[in-house]
């Protein structure tokens, strides 16, 4: 059993130095000249950049699992490094979580914690990585693919033929996992595209009540819905644009709790579509029913509006 570990921990390593350096550098020049003749010509598949970063981190991390289970390293090996290399390592780690945590949706999305859950990830990861890719070398590889105990041709051959199979399958599960996260991204950029509400001021209103949503991706227009109203009818929207909406309450909204979202059009995989926001609550009052506990909780949050949500609704006098 620790035979075969060893075998693969050196399969992986293999595959990581020989393969993954050529699909990098064809995946450059498929970037940066798409219409090149050896591509229209031929059906030769690249790895997406996704891919490509997904598997540098992944072999490397069951390389080092595995020398770990063989007890060739440590888990913790960040707590064995000098202070000159712990201080490298959290710089490149950090460097590395800005670069992720910016590029895709899946860590931005969780805000900081993203960012931190990406550091302490790369602060175990990277001296692991380095361990594991530093404790093989070519002359290791050559004795692995011709022992020195003596072979005969056959034999020699029938090694040659078991570890060219065993990078090819490593290599189909590579370009295997290609479609899947390549689907999984598509379905990340799509959630990106999502309008997305953070924040609703005031809370409570009144017909005709001036309301600020805040957020992103509202994109330049579209519409504004509830599920809560008397009749359809048109909203006054006094601003739109990718990161605030500001509209008025309408007449035709029922009184009560409300869930409102944002909808707007847009082109996806060549289709048209309107997608929506998360929901997000209003509490809508009347006036005409007299003064009551929604009414004092409606002058309560006055307190806690900045300038721009009172003077909108004519409080400017009572903020200051």
């Amino acid at each position: 059993m620790t035979k075969k570990i060893d075998d693969i921990i050196i399969f992986i390593w293999t595959y990581i130095v020989i393969a993954l350096p050529p699909l990098a550098i064809l995946y450059l020049i498929r970037s940066f000249f798409p219409e090149a003749d050896f591509f229209s010509y031929s059906n030769i598949i690249t790895l997406d950049f996704p891919t490509l970063v997904v598997v540098s981190i992944v072999l490397p991390a069951i390389g080092a699992g595995l020398s770990i289970l063989r007890k060739k390293t440590k888990f913790l090996f960040f707590l064995h490094l000098d202070k000159q290399a712990k201080l490298q390592t959290m710089a490149v780690s950090f460097l590395l979580s800005i670069i992720l945590w910016k590029l895709y949706f899946v860590f931005s999305f969780l805000g900081y914690l993203g960012l931190i859950i990406l550091f302490l990830f790369f602060l175990l990861y990277l001296p692991l990585s380095t361990s594991y890719l530093n404790s093989i070398d070519f002359n290791k590889l050559k004795s692995f693919i011709f022992p020195f105990i003596n072979l005969s041709k056959i034999r020699l051959v029938e090694r040659i033929l078991y570890i060219l199979t065993v990078l090819l399958l490593i290599h189909i599960l590579v370009v295997a996992s290609d479609g899947q996260i390549r689907a999984l991204n598509h379905h990340l950029i799509f959630l990106s595209r999502l309008p997305r509400i953070t924040n609703v001021k005031p809370k409570i209103v009144y017909y005709g009540s001036k309301v600020i949503l805040l957020g992103k991706g509202f994109g330049w227009g579209g519409e504004i819905n509830t599920k809560f109203k008397n009749r359809e009818g048109n909203i006054d929207i006094t601003l739109w644009n990718d990161t605030k909406v500001i509209f008025t309450v309408p007449l035709h909204w029922r009184e009560g709790d409300l869930d409102i979202w944002i909808q707007k059009p847009i082109e996806w995989d060549g289709k048209k579509m309107v997608i929506k926001s998360n929901l997000v609550k209003l509490r809508l009052i009347s006036r005409d029913d007299g003064w009551g506990k929604e009414d004092d909780e409606y002058f309560e949050q006055l307190k806690h509006l900045d300038k721009e949500t009172l003077e909108l609704n004519g409080y400017e006098s009572q903020k200051n």
